[in-house]
Formats: structure tokens, sequence, C-alpha cells
């Protein structure tokens, strides 16, 4: 069983309920694709916490994902939301990025498609 977990944009919250990403679990669409004949475990779904701070800066983010590291989650699917429309990411939740896959954990920038 694959153990993934879900990252998103804290200001994403002002106007999103997550169902876009879970929906996109459940069916086995977007970035949850290659999961379509695979049992899955979410060990997580969180938000960043907030802009500004890189994960070094932020204790508190840090925190966060050591845990969905240490509960031995093999993958971070990064909501769309943590991209801009030019397809850039978010510098900050590069950092968290960057800070999962030094811990070993795989991480796609995907969840469900764009609205």
């Amino acid at each position: 069983m694959k153990k993934i977990a879900i990252l998103n944009c804290l200001k994403a919250n002002q106007n999103c309920s997550g169902n876009g990403c879970f929906k996109a679990l459940n069916e086995r669409s977007g970035g949850f694709e290659p999961y379509k004949d695979e049992e899955v475990e979410v060990t997580a779904f969180t938000r960043c916490s907030n802009c500004g701070k890189t994960t070094d800066e932020d204790e508190g983010m840090k925190k966060k994902l050591d845990r969905i590291a240490d509960v031995g989650t093999e993958t971070v699917h990064i909501g769309v939301c943590a991209r801009a429309k030019d397809g850039t990411h978010c510098r900050f939740m590069q950092s968290h990025a960057d800070y999962l896959e030094s811990r070993g954990v795989e991480v796609i920038w995907k969840t469900h498609a764009a609205h």
C-alpha cells in the first residue's frame, strides 16, 4: 500500500475545501493516476504555514514535514494551488518540497487539474 500525503497552500484555504484533491485521489485522476491499480493510505492533508518563510525559517512547518516523513509517507502531492498561473512553483513551497526530498520523500507537484 502506497502512503501519500497532500500539501496545499494556506492562502487557498479561503476558498478550498480539499474536495478537488480528494475527488482526484478517489477517481485516480490527475496527479493520482499512477495509483490506479494500487491501494493508497493518506497519511496527512495539511496546508503550509504561510508565505514568507522557508522551511528552515519556520520551525512549525519543519515539524509538520518531519511528522509526514516520520510516519513513512512515500510521496507528497503538492496542490495545484502552490503554482502561479505561469506554472512556476511558490518559492516557499519549493523550500518545503526540497526539505521533504532531503528526508527521502518523493514530491509530485500535482493533485487535480487546475480550475
